[in-house]
């Protein structure tokens, strides 16, 4: 079924991506894929294993060249071995996927070439070695700035953003594998808002044909005349709040006519979207039975506080009504559960809890529960990169929040996250997704290849002070 923009409401081929989602969330509780960044291979751990399988390898990479085959086990670095994984969402990487990352990121680092070597303690295959001995190899590494290090934050940022240039479709927007017009909404808003980020001047040109396509037709957003109509897709309030970010962002707070037109349309629309009891659903109609759904309230107030920067003012009832939802939400940990229905958990907070901490700061209400929020993403800041189906969101918006919040508590995050950098880059320098341990499923309508480079520029860029959201004053 096509829409009258031309898009398809669901693209072809969304069998792959719903199996995608179901392999990812039903095997992820036991095991986990991922790249083994500047190595050039791919490995998988298993939860109370302590090895990493190596499940390819790439030609001519440092993993290639030292000897390492599919199949083959890394069992430690030197001396050290490797702790076990575990599916526990608290342990973050602790275990293969932190000592090799770090261990990479400390190694690529060395100037010199004849210590730019690490030692792989490696498991044969059985098909290679009969004996399945541990053997030990050293594996030349080319050379790269730490992620700790100003320019080695600098190179992943320019590495990120060269990847997002070379998939904008016809210099306009990025087109998501799912959700149809959605998708590539909410795809490109926050494409715009990373690179947004660098601040530069090569992208002037693309992001302002951003910004326009982003406005729709007649600057509407794709909303329709009457806002309780569907729009052209579904999900339609993910993209509305995405968009609102992204405008704000380009044009620094001062919108033009267009821009703060649509801003005023997407701040009236979700309101108009919210029920009598503060209740929002993904698009028209209250979700999940009548229950709600409040990252859909959390992103919302987000959205209105950076239109009110841009001098849309903020509608009190709305956004004390959708507060007050928020507020019956909060657990004893800090954390926003996924609707005020008592123990429903935070596993999977951070997206709702960033984006609400980021919209209580940007609006200077509310300071003790921005305080709260903050805390949460601080002490709990190893689960982060599970929040429900996008993962990555979550990811996007808490290293902004706890910058705001406290600079010591955002390099804590950083260091959290250095193995979690360290691997997403491979030797060619191509940024490769790392997921969650639980679902991320909407990573991959998003499209994987490009929402893990906007990640990868929203941890880093912080410090450069380039964006609103940033921005403490």
């Amino acid at each position: 079924m096509n829409n009258e923009s031309g898009y398809f409401l669901i693209k072809p081929k969304l069998w792959q991506i719903f199996l995608t989602w179901f392999l990812l969330f039903s095997s992820n509780c036991y095991a986990e894929q991922f790249p083994l960044g500047i190595l050039g291979a791919t490995g998988k751990v298993v939860a109370g294993q302590s090895d990493i399988e190596i499940t390819s390898v790439s030609e001519d990479s440092p993993a290639e060249l030292a000897g390492v085959s599919v199949g083959d086990r890394i069992t430690g670095i030197g001396d050290q071995p490797f702790g076990k994984h575990s599916s526990n969402i608290n342990d973050g990487g602790n275990g293969p996927q932190r000592t090799l990352g770090e261990a990479l990121d400390t190694v690529a680092a060395i100037i010199d070439p004849n210590k730019r070597k690490l030692v792989l303690n490696l498991l044969r295959s059985k098909e290679k070695d009969r004996e399945n001995d541990t053997i030990r190899i050293a594996c030349a590494l080319p050379y790269r700035p730490s992620v700790l290090q100003k320019k080695g934050r600098m190179l992943l940022m320019d590495r990120a953003a060269k990847q997002l240039r070379k998939t904008c479709v016809k210099g306009s927007y990025w087109d998501a594998p799912a959700w149809g017009l959605t998708g590539d909404r909410v795809l490109t808003a926050w494409v715009v808002v990373a690179l947004k980020a660098l601040n530069d001047s090569k992208d002037k040109e693309l992001l302002n044909k951003c910004r326009v396509w982003l406005r729709g037709p007649n600057g509407r957003c794709w909303v329709p005349d009457d806002p309780m109509k569907q729009g052209p897709a579904s999900l339609g309030n993910w993209a509305l709040t995405g968009t609102a970010v992204a405008l704000v962002e380009m044009c620094d707070g001062k919108p033009g006519r267009d821009d703060k037109q649509t801003l005023e349309v997407i701040c009236k629309t979700l309101q108009q979207r919210m029920n009598e009891n503060g209740l929002f659903g993904h698009d028209v109609s209250t979700g999940y039975g009548g229950k709600g759904f409040n990252v859909i309230n959390t992103l919302s107030h987000l959205a209105w506080a950076m239109g009110a920067k841009a001098g849309v003012p903020i509608d009190q009832t709305s956004w004390e009504l959708s507060l007050d939802q928020i507020k019956k939400s909060v657990d004893p940990d800090g954390g926003i559960r996924y609707w005020s229905v008592w123990k429903t958990g935070t596993a999977d907070a951070s997206l709702r809890t960033a984006s609400m901490a980021l919209g209580m700061d940007i609006a200077g209400r509310e300071p003790e529960l921005f305080e709260t929020f903050s805390k949460y993403l601080d002490e709990h800041r190893a689960r982060t990169r599970e929040a429900h189906a996008v993962g990555t969101l979550g990811m996007m918006l808490a290293p902004a929040a706890l910058w705001r919040h406290d600079k010591a508590a955002y390099q804590r995050f950083l260091k959290e996250w250095r193995w979690y950098l360290a691997l997403m880059q491979d030797h060619r320098g191509k940024i490769n997704y790392i997921g969650g341990k639980g679902n991320n499923g909407g990573d991959s309508y998003l499209g994987m290849d490009r929402i893990i480079c906007v990640v990868a520029i929203m941890i880093v860029a912080p410090p450069e002070g380039n964006l609103m959201l940033f921005d403490e004053s």
